[in-house]
């Protein structure tokens, strides 16, 4: 029942997709996500250089034998060159691109045969990304962790636009983790879905426990964006750092002043020790929605199963509904 254009394209089961987490898209997440039927992907920006991200590769190949990918941000946190080298030489079938533009990249990832996919904060940018040849786009809307963009629109209007405007499938990201907003993006138009957050919340993600443990006892509101004064809206948790560093920026402060909240050594040591005070994660609204920690197997099984479940609802009541109608036009 959740067969589409993505789930062929990838050759996987159902056509969710873990997001890129930086330091955490690794071998038991992506692995784990993969073995439950969706699209895992390898975070190149976890690892330092090349040569690491391919032993990592290495290492999912050996817990998975199913389809997985790579996830390479471009021009953010360095020049990564030797990261689509590594990909094409590891003969990944798979490679989303973010960031900038990845053109200069197309023509060696598609000669090896790897399907391309960008991810774009907007319409117009999925718009360049079907010219130069992608596969497929992920559309992120204001709701997500990370990278919205500029122009504050909202994953509802924005997933609409772009499947109005491509002929490349679209798929959903910024408030997805529940097989309902599953459902809700297949209405929009969007073949697959890619969750960041909700996979940040499982069993398998190299996060520190104590994090894991903040995570679940927040809400929608507990998430604030950071970085727009550089031109990087970033949506993160609201810690005491994340204000401390906003309320910087509202001040003008300099990028030499901000960049000890936002710099890799502050971020890893948050992920790896637990330590809020250091730096700033990325963080979607649909927190939420989110109150337990689970294995990445159920995780899965509870989004299709829910999904089922309310599709299910929908042709019932709204057949019934329609029945109804239908009855009390034929007494009149």
């Amino acid at each position: 029942m959740m067969q589409t254009a993505v789930t062929e394209m990838f050759d996987i089961r159902y056509p969710i997709i873990q997001g890129g987490l930086q330091g955490l898209g690794t071998s038991p997440l992506v692995s784990a996500v993969s073995n439950a039927g969706g699209l895992g992907l390898i975070t190149a920006g976890s690892f330092s250089s090349k040569e690491e991200m391919l032993e990592d590769i290495e290492s999912a190949r050996k817990l998975t034998s199913k389809p997985f990918g790579v996830n390479i941000a471009l021009g953010i946190r360095k020049p990564m060159d030797e990261f689509v080298e590594g990909a094409i030489e590891a003969r990944v079938p798979i490679v989303f691109t973010s960031g900038n533009n990845p053109e200069k990249y197309m023509e060696s990832l598609k000669a090896n045969g790897i399907k391309v996919v960008h991810v774009v904060p907007s319409v117009r940018f999925a718009r360049k990304a079907e010219s130069i040849g992608c596969d497929a786009v992920v559309v992120v809307g204001y709701e997500c962790g990370g990278h919205p963009g500029k122009e504050d629109v909202t994953s509802l209007t924005l997933i609409q636009k772009a499947v109005q405007e491509l002929s490349i499938p679209v798929i959903a990201a910024g408030g997805f983790s529940t097989g309902k907003s599953a459902l809700a993006a297949f209405a929009l138009g969007a073949q697959g879905v890619q969750m960041g957050t909700r996979f940040l919340a499982s069993r398998e993600t190299a996060l520190h426990e104590s994090i894991k443990d903040k995570l679940i006892k927040l809400q929608e509101t507990d998430t604030l964006l950071v970085k727009k004064s550089i031109g990087k809206a970033m949506r993160v948790m609201k810690t005491e750092r994340a204000i401390e560093l906003l309320k910087k920026e509202e001040g003008g402060a300099a990028l030499e002043e901000i960049f000890p909240y936002i710099s890799g050594e502050s971020y890893m040591e948050l992920i790896k020790n637990g330590n809020e005070h250091s730096g700033v994660i990325s963080l979607g609204q649909t927190i939420g929605l989110i109150d337990e920690i689970k294995k990445t197997e159920d995780i899965i099984k509870d989004i299709v199963q829910e999904y089922e479940q309310q599709l299910e609802y929908l042709y019932r009541n709204f057949n019934r509904q329609e029945r109804s109608y239908c009855l009390v036009k034929k007494t009149r």
